[in-house]
């Protein structure tokens, strides 16, 4: 049976969630934002239907906010070593001992998502082994640094397998068969249309400037650059060339992330099954384009007001655009929760490293 993801959250009932976490993080020095983190992705999982069952969080904000402890510990370390007391060796060693360690935190940042999140009270697990992701990273960091990259549509499709091909629900496992080629195929069609961007915008900027010209000069106004330059400052000619220029990066940003989040996201979700259930995605790169866009804009005119509503606007339709072709939801049954470190996950958002899940 085909079943399309639902969210039945709105913005107005994400929005108190998010200002009252601000509030409490901002008042707590930070203590509450695992706290904050949790009633978050509760709310988003809750809200989350399939085949009309919700979806669950279960992780325990006060094991990561130790994991969070633990982060920030080590990075002031670094900063305290490296800026403050100039001792630049036991900086090095930190910085090599979290870049050693990186492979084991990605693993467990996988792990910990999985096995507190679960479906009609059945969690996912996750049995990858840490000697899998450290011969991964080994052989992919040396191949792309020898390829100048060139090999990374093969990282990425090994990758999506190391972390799918190892990932449960219940008894039933995830199995991804997307192929190479079709990764560089994707990459070579973003590659086009970011040239296309690309060539727009210079196309449009030059027609507006262009025009604005013209409709001068048949007005009988001639303003030169000098003109332009006698009559604002540079501070405001500063000020006014680093908003077009932000507006410009903004809506290109938005444009390639929406192509490459619709491409990519379709492409993992027709090649995932779950035993013998499949996944299907039909995203429109146009319609996620427009999504993000004018999301920014909201964001942007709003001071911030309107990111919860953006947020939920820009899940909902991912969601509503992935589908679970299954025929039996109980054959999936459940081993049972598991418990695990949150440090890894902690360190990998302090980061900012995304694992795509």
């Amino acid at each position: 049976m085909d079943k399309a993801f639902e969210f039945k959250g709105n913005g107005k009932e994400f929005f108190r969630i998010w200002i009252v976490n601000i509030a409490l993080t901002i008042l707590t020095l930070g203590i509450y934002s695992a706290w904050a983190k949790v009633r978050t992705n509760r709310y988003m999982y809750a809200n989350t239907y399939l085949n009309g069952s919700n979806f669950e969080y279960n992780a325990d904000p006060k094991r990561i906010l130790i994991g969070r402890i633990i982060v920030v510990s080590i990075y002031a370390l670094f900063v305290l070593f490296y800026q403050q007391l100039m001792l630049f060796k036991i900086a090095s060693g930190i910085g090599l001992a979290v870049f050693i360690a990186m492979p084991w935190l990605i693993r467990q940042a996988v792990s910990f998502k999985l096995r507190n999140t679960s479906y009609r009270h059945v969690p996912f697990r996750y049995k990858g082994n840490i000697s899998e992701f450290y011969a991964f990273f080994l052989i992919h960091s040396l191949l792309n640094i020898f390829t100048l990259f060139l090999i990374f549509p093969y990282s990425y499709i090994e990758f999506k397998k190391l972390v799918l091909n190892h990932s449960y629900y219940g008894q039933g496992r995830f199995n991804f068969s997307g192929k190479t080629g079709k990764a560089y195929g994707i990459y070579f069609k973003l590659f086009l249309w970011n040239m296309l961007l690309l060539l727009g915008v210079s196309m449009m900027l030059g027609l507006i400037y262009s025009t604005g010209v013209s409709l001068l000069e048949a007005w009988g106004i001639s303003i030169t650059i000098a003109d332009i330059k006698e009559n604002f400052s540079p501070e405001v000619l500063t000020v006014l060339g680093s908003l077009s220029l932000l507006g410009v990066y903004l809506a290109v940003i938005s444009w390639q992330k929406a192509f490459a989040d619709a491409y990519f996201s379709n492409f993992v979700r027709n090649k995932t099954m779950l035993d013998e259930a499949h996944f299907k995605g039909d995203l429109y790169p146009f319609s996620l384009a427009f999504i993000g866009l004018t999301n920014i804009l909201a964001v942007v005119f709003s001071l911030g007001l309107l990111y919860p509503w953006a947020k939920i606007r820009y899940l909902r339709y991912k969601l509503e655009h992935t589908y679970f072709i299954c025929q039996n939801y109980d054959q999936f049954e459940s081993e049972g929760y598991e418990k695990g470190s949150t440090i890894g996950e902690e360190m990998v958002d302090f980061f900012d490293i995304d694992i795509g899940l």
